[in-house]
């Protein structure tokens, strides 16, 4: 459903005809972990003029939060379509953050004078792909392709530790991280066992 679809006929708050009560309370609480991730890297962004996340996860990240909030809206209940919405929009500020504070996360000087332009280039490019996998290959929600895109983000999170004259990484990003999505993996494994 897209998100016009959706604003016609918004449906229930909660759809508990297609997940289950404890289902709707993991993914619940699993977005509200990652909303927090994203207030910290914000937070951070404002007051140590850094991006806490990996810039390749903002990155692919970016785009399917678009899509999920646009063209792939989940089916879950109005609450997690506005879930989706606020990782949307929070996820909008670390972008700009990351137009502004994302070179430094990149240790070859070449590559770190065109950041700008490869991330013009590269978010565009992760949208269509991700747009395309999502709506192509993906169950309801997009767990497969957010799954992977975690996946990139847990390595990628290895290497800002070898970024030079960065503050120490937040101990909260990587628990909120790890709860949220592990929370909502269970969940889309009692919904999807197969």
């Amino acid at each position: 459903m897209t998100i016009w679809e959706y604003l016609a006929d918004p449906g229930p708050w909660f759809n508990t005809e297609a997940y289950t009560p404890t289902q709707i309370a993991m993914f619940t609480t699993g977005a509200v972990l990652w909303i927090v991730v994203y207030v910290i890297t914000i937070r951070r962004l404002l007051s140590l003029r850094e991006v806490s996340i990996p810039f390749i996860a903002v990155a692919l990240n970016f785009g399917t939060e678009i899509t999920t909030a646009v063209l792939f809206v989940p089916d879950m209940g109005s609450v997690l379509v506005i879930a989706y919405w606020a990782w949307l929009l929070l996820d909008l500020f670390i972008v700009i953050g990351l137009f502004r504070y994302g070179s430094q996360q990149v240790r070859s000087p070449y590559l770190r004078e065109r950041f700008r332009t490869l991330m013009a280039v590269w978010i565009p490019l992760l949208f269509v792909v991700q747009a395309t996998v999502i709506l192509e290959y993906d169950l309801p929600m997009a767990p497969l392709n957010s799954f992977m895109i975690n996946l990139v983000m847990s390595a990628a999170f290895i290497s800002l530790l070898f970024v030079p004259n960065r503050a120490e990484a937040s101990k909260a990003i990587a628990w909120c991280k790890f709860l949220g999505t592990g929370i909502i993996g269970i969940m889309f494994y009692t919904k999807y066992p197969e």
